[in-house]
């Protein structure tokens, strides 16, 4: 009797246990449906900022056609962005592990000709302040 006791409550705490991890478990929301602003989609290679030390592999940073994005100094794994009203980018980066979980990232851009401008706050966007902002060129390929 205390034996088929002590099996059922094993049973009954590893399925709890399990449970937990499943509830626990975080998903990517489904951005195929999220705006994307075209003219992001390319290249981008980061053009100087004298109070700004980007590492050399955020140098170049890459929209793709499909949703997802590379370079940005973000901790994570995968990248996907998505855009709002031409001026406001979002970047979903997916967890790398139990600890981390996924996190979205804001940003405020404009594009001037070749060039992108990113900001970490509409106000320094509306203001226009570009000696502020992290400045891309666009790549092109011959």
């Amino acid at each position: 009797m205390k034996k088929n006791l002590f099996t059922s409550g094993l049973l009954l705490l590893l399925l709890s246990f399990c449970f937990g991890l499943v509830a626990c478990e975080e998903k990517a929301p489904d951005l195929s449906k999220k705006e994307r602003d075209p003219r992001l989609v390319g290249s981008w290679n980061f053009i100087g900022n004298p109070w700004l030390e980007i590492p050399p592999k955020d140098k170049v940073i890459e929209f793709k056609v499909d949703g997802s994005c590379t370079g940005f100094n973000y901790p994570g794994g995968k990248r996907l962005y998505y855009t709002e009203g031409n001026n406001h980018l979002y970047i979903f980066v997916y967890g790398s592990g139990i600890k981390l979980s996924n996190w979205t990232y804001e940003e405020y851009y404009t594009i001037e000709g070749d060039k992108l401008y990113l900001w970490s706050s509409k106000e320094k966007m509306l203001a226009g302040k570009h000696d502020q902002a992290i400045a891309y060129e666009r790549i092109t390929t011959p």
